[in-house]
């Protein structure tokens, strides 16, 4: 199995926050990567219009997934999250008490039905990333992913395993759907996390924990007495071994404690029949059972709080949606391959976004230093730009080395230092072009370059005598009219020449600092949403 990049979807630069409440009716989900028979595609322009745009690149990213057996639910339990975050959002704007699961609210967004035909073939995307603010005052940028059901009579082991895989690496919160009971191929679907934390023990281990947030979500489940609904018995029911389990199973499920950084139980009830019923339900919450629509409210307010979110961290850092866009490109093409997904292929692949990261932090500095060096209102002489690129150069080099890296990256180091060599120079270039439109032509150059140095007085001189001369000679030749005109016109133009010498530079300079203030402010903008 591969994945293909398809770049047929459009994009919509525009975004904004004040009227997603009122149009999310036009919302609708985005097939990032889908199925093609033992391919997969990976929509990358439908990626890009859900976390490409501009007013939120650098924002960071909350990313919350459902995945799970095959009609078991998963999109109908998404659209409750849907309709939290919307009147979350409405409430925060407004500043109004939020109200989100009355008797006349009805849940909609993600397609779903009961039935045996399948209606989700890959990871659906909902549309556009929900702003919410957070309690420090940051908007975060919430993203909800509906994957495609685990082995049902479409598709294989090895789809399944991929579509899961992808969404439990990109989301920082992770929904596992089951019914009735956590059975053991639950978590045997989970080994493979299993063995690339032990992976990442061993390779990345000052990354932390190399995954945020597993959720087992029960639903329906049938001994409410034995364990209570909600989070305090889904606890009870994971600290719970049933006698008949096997031992390995009962170690996975130790395992998973270690390379989540949370993994906990929310036990649900039934919904209702109305739910059940085949083309019954139409989202009307009135139509639920009490006792399902009270624990309903609770699970999800406990996960999608301002307070609970927590973004998207990837090597030790927290995302943004710009950087998710090249993570999420990385993971897919890790399993572009007919084998299953290996430990190994995960690693390199954090491996390789962790170099993509130094590379762009290294450039960065480069620009920053070349940006103060070239700031100057003249053109430097092509040796100083040079040796200002040297020693800018150096500098990035240095930082790039001081990035954290991981064992298992491709490439060595010598050919990474290539690369961002060659990206550096064509930096080089950009900047040579911008130092060459500072030179400005002819005698005001000439006149420039004396103002800027000590030379002035001699070039002040020499354009006064010619000045002079030219109005001794206008007197001599007779024609008295022209003579006295040409001596204000002569002290006017030593008066604008002497102006243009002096000002020039001292508003240049001032231009010049707002500019680097400004510069300097974005950059530092730009390195706290980094950090």
């Amino acid at each position: 199995m591969s994945f293909e990049f398809d770049l047929t979807a459009p994009f919509q630069p525009e975004f904004t926050t004040k009227d997603q409440v009122a149009n999310r009716h036009k919302i609708r989900p985005i097939l990032v990567p889908s199925a093609n028979g033992d391919r997969f595609r990976l929509n990358e322009n439908g990626l890009r219009s859900v976390l490409g745009h501009s007013a939120i690149q650098n924002r960071k990213v909350v990313i919350i997934s459902v995945a799970g057996a095959f009609r078991k639910g998963k999109s109908f339990l998404l659209n409750f999250f849907l309709e939290y975050l919307y009147a979350l959002q409405k409430s925060q704007q407004n500043e109004t008490p939020l109200d989100w699961l009355g008797d006349d609210a009805q849940v909609h967004g993600f397609h779903w039905r009961s039935g045996a035909k399948r209606d989700t073939v890959g990871i659906w995307m909902w549309g556009e990333p929900i702003m919410i603010e957070s309690p420090s005052g940051e908007n975060l940028a919430v993203v909800l992913l509906d994957t495609q059901g685990a082995f049902d009579n479409q598709s294989t082991y090895q789809q399944c395993t991929t579509i899961f895989a992808l969404s439990t690496i990109v989301s920082s919160l992770q929904i596992y759907n089951v019914v009735d009971a956590i059975q053991e191929d639950a978590l045997q679907n989970l080994s493979l996390f299993v063995e690339y934390g032990r992976l990442a023990t061993q390779h990345a281990r000052q990354f932390g924990t190399p995954f945020q947030s597993l959720c087992f979500c029960v639903r329906d489940f049938k001994a409410p007495e034995e364990f209570a609904f909600g989070e305090e018995g889904g606890s009870q029911y994971m600290d719970h071994t049933p006698p008949g389990q096997a031992a390995e199973l009962r170690a996975t499920r130790d395992q998973l404690a270690a390379c989540f950084d949370r993994l906990f139980c929310y036990l649900l009830p039934h919904p209702g029949h109305r739910v059940a019923e085949r083309n019954s339900f139409k989202g009307h919450i009135k139509d639920l059972r009490p006792v399902f629509r009270e624990e309903m409210r609770k699970m999800v307010v406990s996960l999608l709080s301002p307070e609970a979110l927590r973004p998207k961290i990837v090597n030790g850092k927290p995302a943004t949606c710009k950087r998710m866009m090249q993570y999420f490109k990385e993971y897919a093409a890790t399993f572009d391959s007919s084998s299953m997904p290996q430990p190994m292929n995960l690693l390199q692949a954090n491996a390789r976004l962790l170099n993509y990261e130094a590379t762009q932090d290294a450039k960065n500095v480069y620009c920053r230093l070349m940006d103060r060096a070239t700031s100057g209102h003249s053109m430097l002489p092509t040796k100083k730009l040079l040796e200002d690129h040297i020693r800018c150069g150096i500098a990035a080099v240095n930082a790039y080395d001081r990035h954290p890296k991981i064992i298992a990256e491709a490439g060595d180091q010598k050919e990474n230092h290539e690369k961002l060599q060659e990206l550096i120079n064509s930096e080089l270039e950009r900047y040579k072009r911008v130092n060459a439109a500072k030179k400005v032509p002819g005698c005001v150059h000439t006149l420039t370059a004396c103002g800027d140095s000590v030379l002035l007085g001699i070039g002040l001189g020499t354009a006064a005598s010619s000045a002079v001369a030219a109005t001794v000679v206008t007197l001599n030749t007779g024609l008295v009219s022209l003579g006295i005109v040409a001596i204000p016109i002569s002290l006017v133009t030593l008066t604008a020449i002497w102006v243009y010498v002096y000002g020039k530079p001292i508003v240049t300079r001032c231009f010049t600092s707002r500019n680097r203030e400004a510069a300097l402010l974005d950059s530092d903008r730009k390195d706290t949403d980094r950090s």
